[in-house]
């Protein structure tokens, strides 16, 4: 039966590793919060400046034959 061998392993990984520490706690080193912070915040606004471009791209692509879409592309290419 691998009972033990379960029991062991999860007393085993508990104690090689360090225990949950929230965003907000105090677990982590205060020279370490804020970089973590702003690495975060950074990370959240380059998703959301590369999903807004994404969905552009998309709408760009669906109405490609349209006038407004014609006229946005040759405008592009002038400049």
């Amino acid at each position: 039966m691998n009972l033990p061998i379960i029991h062991f392993s999860v007393q085993w990984w508990n104690t090689l590793h360090q225990g949950s520490s929230g965003l907000l706690q105090q677990a982590i080193d205060p020279s370490m919060r804020t970089p973590l912070r702003w690495s975060i915040l950074g990370y959240l606004l380059l998703f959301i400046t590369l999903t807004l471009m994404r969905l552009r791209n998309l709408i760009l692509l669906t109405e490609r034959h349209r006038p407004w879409a014609i006229a946005l592309a040759q405008q592009g290419a002038k400049a």
